[in-house]
């Protein structure tokens, strides 16, 4: 067993050594900011461990206690200009999507974005995550056609996440697929086997990746002969110098072995094991070797089918880790218009590894890109940009826009 002190080190250490990041977050990183000690509540020492990995602005830097269930208060809010919308309401009866939040805990939302300016994570209103500051408060008070009344929060079980992979076919000429992670690679490949006929076919596909939890790059690769529209070496869609480094730590290389050997128990085609076996080779063969860049000796060849003509991805902040480098990469194709909002822009650091502490779990990036292009607090941007505003909450604004422009140019 770890105590509160020892795991606290132990982090320092890994952000010292093992993290990707180590040598560019080096002016970001300041554990005498912050206190630890053994008697300290398991909520405060979690929040303590939260605020100094906050330090480092990497969406893919995570600390969560076993013991402590993040609090869920039953809504979900959005900012727009200096107000919070409720954008969902599954659980908390009292408020409906659409009511305004316009305090908590008797403070504005104007003074609370620069209280909170570190925990909301982003400056852009529509990026901020204002359910991480709600989680931690007592009370609201809610705006409804005109009246105004408080409500004190409650805490509900939040509902287990349900991966989606689902297939619709608008019309004759359009179809819309919705992918909310890329976590493992079966799903991804049903979706397509099932309606190949149609894909090959069809004219439009729309793909929305407005919520997507991110996982493996190589299991949303299938995708991409119906994206692009001819034959290319994946490889190809990078610069000479947008390359790969990997911090090849003993510490790394075990951990990221186990996590590739946890890949290998979902069900895989034949060149996706092969695949994960050779680069679990590489990581014996480079242990303790350090900071080192990744040659790109495996390739994927890109078969690309003239049909659907143009494909249409839908983006948001609430699309990151995988589903930002899926979108970075259509983005490369001549079919592809993207509509919505930038990405999460979580990529700098990824090949994200997994510490147990018993009670704690700590996760952090070993592999980087080359930061010519960050993306970080950014996102990928899309084509066509339409801001966030509360009338998303009851209408599809992003898709109704997109299907207005398949009809303009048919």
């Amino acid at each position: 067993m770890f105590s509160k002190e020892e795991i606290f080190k132990d982090i320092q250490k890994v952000l010292q050594n093992d993290y990707a990041g180590y040598l560019e977050k080096k002016l970001s990183n300041h554990p005498e900011f912050y206190t630890i000690s053994n008697d300290m509540s398991e909520r405060t020492f979690e929040e303590t461990i939260q605020d100094y990995l906050l330090d480092f602005h990497d969406g893919h830097l995570w600390f969560y206690s076993k013991k402590s269930e993040i609090p869920y208060v039953g809504f979900s809010v959005r900012r727009y200009k200096d107000t919070l919308y409720v954008t969902e309401s599954p659980q908390e009866n009292r408020i409906i999507a659409g009511d305004k939040i316009v305090e908590i805990d008797y403070e504005d939302v104007g003074e609370l974005a620069l209280k909170y300016r570190k925990r909301l994570e982003e400056e852009l209103p529509e990026r901020q995550r204002w359910n991480s500051v709600i989680r931690r408060s007592k009370v609201v008070c809610v705006e409804r056609n005109g009246e105004r009344f408080e409500i004190p929060l409650a805490h509900y079980e939040a509902k287990a996440y349900k991966p989606c992979h689902t297939f619709k076919q608008i019309n004759n000429e359009t179809v819309y697929i919705k992918i909310t992670d890329f976590a493992e690679e079966e799903p991804v490949q049903r979706l397509i086997k099932d309606n190949r006929d149609v894909l090959e076919q069809t004219k439009n596909l729309i793909i929305d990746v407005r919520v997507n939890h991110g996982g493996n790059d190589s299991f949303y690769f299938p995708l991409l002969n119906y994206i692009f529209d001819c034959k290319i070496n994946f490889s190809d869609l990078f610069d000479k110098d947008e390359v790969m480094y990997t911090n090849y730590t003993e510490r790394n290389c075990r951990l990221w072995t186990q996590e590739l050997e946890n890949y290998l128990k979902q069900e895989l085609n034949k060149d996706t094991i092969e695949m994960l076996n050779k680069e679990i080779s590489l990581f014996k063969k480079n242990q303790d070797k350090g900071l080192l860049e990744v040659p790109e000796d495996e390739d994927f060849v890109i078969n690309g089918y003239k049909n659907p003509t143009s494909v249409y991805v839908l983006s948001d902040y609430y699309c990151g880790s995988s589903g930002d480098t899926f979108v970075a990469n259509v983005k490369k194709s001549p079919k592809v218009t993207v509509v919505g909002r930038a990405t999460m822009g979580i990529m700098d650091y990824f090949n994200v590894v997994t510490i147990d502490y018993g009670d704690y779990e700590f996760g952090y990036g070993i592999s980087k890109m080359n930061g010519n292009y960050s993306m970080n607090g950014k996102g990928v941007e899309p084509h066509i940009y339409i801001p966030w505003t509360p009338e998303h909450i009851n209408e599809d604004k992003d898709l109704a826009y997109v299907l207005e422009m398949i009809k303009i140019r048919n």
